[in-house]
């Protein structure tokens, strides 16, 4: 009796778990009919082919600014500041008086020393008029001759003490700042102010490894100052070290840049991209075409599809490499090295709302939005 009792029991267990399961089951069903009674979502996006391009392989360094024309002005001479003939910051022309030290003390010896060569200038005159007239000796005129000598020798030392005392610009250009004020003591060897010449030119130095050291003069290198967002400068190699350097192995180089732009200063850190070896047979796409993570550089190649007896449009990720870092070969494009094939079409706009396998429609391109996507 009591085992009936339980067959009952399970049995009934059973019955609500089958029928539970069969009421799921036909919701999952009804689901799955309505799902399907909805067309699959489809993302509209401008269709761009890539282009075959052709680029100069290179090797891409740091470079840094040089002018033609720097020195750091020293006095070499100690002393008491007595005038500051400059303003921080601004610019002076050649042989413009910078700095002038107390003199005094040289002006008066040289006020003694030439008092004492007209002295002897009047000795020797004396002495030669004896000699010609036959009443003076020739030991006495050649003593007055060297008195005279000697007290001019004194004059123009005092001269070149009270000049060397008197700091003057070697060229034209702009001074550093400073901090000079009169009445200011300076010791020999203090620095006065670093002078830069604004000359038509600038130099760039840069440094290759002694691998790639058959770069010959006359050259033409790149300079990018991602910065100051310049446009590329194309330069020239002006000369380079004759040895390679015994610590690092690298090959020192100077570029000369002609007309540089103001905003390029001597002393800016810059890239230099140095052609060598051949060319490469590069793609480009318009720069929305290329998505970045952090898988990295990535695009979505538009392919056709066989479904349901007809034809489909599919985007299909693709990581690809970037060419120059990323450098664009334009406002809009970049170049891609490998993972992509010339002809192939790629999402351009709209690119950014697809995922692999979205269902596409090409739209005509709209400017505008181009615009917008890239910032203009």
């Amino acid at each position: 009796m009591r085992f009936r009792s339980w067959f009952i029991v399970i049995l009934a267990c059973l019955a609500v778990a089958v029928g539970l399961g069969w009421y799921k089951y036909q919701q999952i069903q009804a689901a799955i009919a309505m799902a399907k009674a909805f067309p699959e979502p489809m993302e509209a996006v401008v269709a761009v082919s890539a282009q075959a391009v052709e680029q100069q392989s290179g090797l891409t360094v740091s470079g840094v600014v040089v002018a033609t024309q720097s020195a750091e002005l020293r006095n070499e001479l100690p002393g008491r500041i007595t005038k500051v003939g400059f303003l921080p910051g601004s610019t002076v022309t050649k042989g413009q008086l910078l700095l002038s030290l107390d003199s005094s003390q040289e002006s008066a010896q040289l006020a003694e020393a030439e008092a004492t060569r007209e002295i002897a200038r009047l000795a020797l005159a004396r002495a030669e008029r004896l000699v010609k007239v036959g009443a003076g000796s020739v030991e006495a005129r050649d003593q007055a001759n060297a008195q005279y000598e000697a007290s001019s020798a004194r004059a123009r030392a005092l001269v070149a003490t009270i000049d060397k005392k008197n700091l003057r610009a070697p060229f034209s250009g702009v001074a550093s700042l400073h901090q000079l004020e009169p009445g200011q003591y300076l010791a020999a060897g203090s620095l006065i102010a670093s002078l830069v010449g604004r000359g038509h030119t600038l130099w760039v130095d840069f440094a290759l490894p002694q691998s790639h050291a058959e770069i010959t003069l006359g050259t033409g290198v790149v300079i990018i100052a991602e910065d100051l967002q310049l446009p590329p400068l194309t330069a020239p190699v002006l000369a380079q070290d004759p040895s390679v350097q015994a610590t690092s192995r690298n090959l020192r180089m100077r570029a000369e840049l002609s007309s540089p732009p103001p905003a390029l200063l001597p002393g800016m850190l810059v890239k230099v991209q140095v052609p060598v070896g051949g060319v490469l047979s590069l793609v480009s796409v318009p720069a929305p075409a290329v998505r970045r993570d952090s898988l990295g550089a990535s695009v979505y190649v538009l392919v056709d599809v066989e479904e349901d007896g007809g034809r489909k449009l599919r985007a299909s990720r693709r990581s690809v490499r970037l060419a120059s870092d990323g450098v664009p070969d334009s406002a809009d494009n970049l170049v891609i090295e490998s993972g992509l094939k010339p002809g192939e079409r790629v999402a351009a706009s709209g690119a950014f709302k697809l995922h692999d396998g979205s269902l596409v429609q090409i739209v005509e391109r709209d400017p505008a939005a181009d615009n917008r996507l890239v910032g203009h």
